[in-house]
């Protein structure tokens, strides 16, 4: 070999070693950085643990006191829901002449609707039945505030004190609707209602009543249709701006009146059709020869049926009377 190709054969052995020298380098290089970009990720993955474990430890304290409130709320609406239920009437009253039914279906543990049945005097039974708009607490508390106010014991609104004997006078029922829609306006408690309130004598046969913007009540005849009581006034909750009208009607034995909630008529299937008043008013009458409780039944499984498993969207209440 002579010197030419000994300078060449060192010369490619000297690139050799500095290429393998630079690669060397760059594989150090690489691993260094490699090593602190493992290093960093387990630091940022312990970091995103540590704040994971934590935000798990603080969202299992937040259900805990959720569920804990939630047991209090629920608490909280089975009282109140036992307190709505004990100003219903508690027992079927023993009248002459008389039988009495209802139905009372919530569509939540407190409703917006009340009823009660109630004797004034020796002659004379009060009724009355209520929609406060809404559901709920706001709505219940107002149905609690009007019942009180009807109470035929602790109020004076539907009797009242006189002078000379019987030293008490009946309020009609038109005054009485008249009182509540002064006493209880939107503005002031920012819910309305409809209501009906009735006077039976139970001696000489005749209802008395008033209507404020509720469905009708029903009156079933033996051998003729139906009457539907619809005199009255607006919404109660105007504030006194309208008067209420009432009328007296006469009843035979064997009419039966039904008085009920729009929650029954305003009840969908799952074609979102309405139950309706029509619907409701042709079974009353088809099945009137039923007695009192039996055909209050019958409607509401029809109603039922006719949903065909859909929730109540409003409270459903029926109050019954059969005249004997």
């Amino acid at each position: 070999m002579d010197i030419e190709e000994l300078g060449l054969h060192e010369l490619k052995g000297f690139k050799l070693k500095r290429d393998m020298a630079s690669n060397v380098f760059k594989a150090a290089v690489r691993y260094r950085t490699e090593k602190k970009d493992h290093d960093l990720n387990n630091r940022v993955l312990k970091t995103i643990i540590s704040h994971f474990s934590r935000s798990q430890r603080e969202l299992a304290a937040l259900n805990q006191e959720l569920m804990s409130s939630q047991k209090e709320l629920d608490a909280d609406l089975k009282a109140a829901a036992g307190i709505q239920e004990s100003l219903l009437p508690q027992a079927t009253p023993d009248v002459e002449n008389l039988r009495f039914s209802w139905k009372y279906v919530p569509c939540h543990s407190i409703g917006g609707d009340i009823f009660n049945v109630f004797r004034l005097d020796e002659h004379h039974m009060g009724l009355y039945i209520i929609d406060v708009s809404g559901h709920g607490v706001p709505s219940a508390l107002v149905t609690v505030s009007v019942s009180q106010r009807l109470n035929a014991q602790n109020g004076m609104l539907v009797k009242k004190k006189r002078e000379d004997p019987p030293r008490y006078q009946l309020t009609s029922p038109s005054e009485v609707l008249q009182t509540l829609d002064e006493e209880y306006p939107m503005e002031r408690f920012d819910k309305y209602f409809t209501a009906v309130y009735l006077i039976i004598n139970f001696k000489t046969g005749r209802i008395t009543y008033s209507n404020a913007a509720h469905p009708p009540p029903v009156l079933l005849h033996q051998h003729r249709p139906h009457t539907l009581l619809r005199e009255g006034g607006t919404i109660v909750g105007m504030g006194g701006v309208l008067p209420f009208d009432e009328e007296t009607v006469e009843v035979r034995s064997g009419d039966k009146l039904v008085l009920y909630t729009d929650g029954i008529t305003e009840h969908r299937n799952h074609d979102g059709e309405f139950y309706g008043d029509e619907r409701l008013h042709r079974i009353l009458d088809e099945n009137k020869s039923l007695p009192i409780d039996a055909l209050l039944t019958f409607a509401l499984d029809d109603m039922t049926e006719f949903g065909d498993g859909n929730t109540l969207s409003d409270d459903v209440t029926m109050l019954g009377v059969e005249f004997l």
